[in-house]
């Protein structure tokens, strides 16, 4: 008897430990968030994100995403890449995304630069030396020259956020301004590159009615 309860205990555990070596064992919420993209999300947006009611559920993307292999392909390859991916889900489309920031070379500036006014819906920022931000619902976008050695000019660097969680304006351009930064770095800008303090950023006037 004793050997049969014995059996069957150890038919329980190796179910047990099977079971726990099938689950998804990867960062969720917070340390998702912290062990993501390079150390550009800090601890306020984090905090920030806590109110989202999927925060328990992020996970890094199943697909892997630096700003480096991100700049490689802006420099080789001369086409968008993900530098960050924070997914809802384990899908690898990006639909299923929480929080992603992209960069795309190549683009035209975000507004014209005789652009004098935002509108009701987005916002416009001129930020000095040919950087332009803009933002909406959910989501942010910068835009600056990135000038380096064996090109003869200067070429675009758009930067994207966009995120379901309810985060700040604010905190959406801090993340963003944080990654373009390193990404100006990893693309050996030569050019002096500065990102203003998002906190002071004030918008083009709203278009009157």
């Amino acid at each position: 008897m004793k050997r049969f309860r014995g059996a069957i205990l150890g038919i329980a555990l190796t179910l047990l430990t099977s079971a726990g070596c099938g689950a998804d064992s990867s960062p969720h919420g917070a340390d998702a968030l912290k062990t993501a993209c390079d150390g550009i999300i800090d601890s306020s947006a984090i905090d920030e994100a806590r109110t989202s009611s999927d925060f328990g559920d992020l996970h890094v993307a199943a697909k892997s995403t630096s700003h480096a292999s991100a700049a490689k392909t802006l420099l080789d390859e001369d086409h968008a890449a993900y530098a960050c991916r924070i997914s809802r889900s384990d899908s690898p489309e990006s639909r299923s995304d929480a929080l992603y920031v992209k960069f795309t070379p190549g683009l035209n500036s975000l507004f014209p630069e005789d652009q004098e006014q935002s509108y009701s819906s987005y916002r416009a920022y001129k930020l000095g030396n040919g950087i332009q931000a803009t933002m909406e619902a959910g989501s942010a976008d910068v835009y600056y020259l990135c000038r380096t050695k064996g090109r003869d000019s200067s070429f675009s660097v758009t930067g994207s956020f966009y995120s379901t969680l309810d985060l700040r304006a604010e905190t959406r351009f801090r993340t963003l301004f944080r990654s373009s930064q390193k990404m100006s770095k990893l693309l050996n800008c030569e050019n002096d590159i500065k990102f203003p303090d998002p906190a002071t950023m004030k918008y083009l006037p709203l278009q009157k009615d």
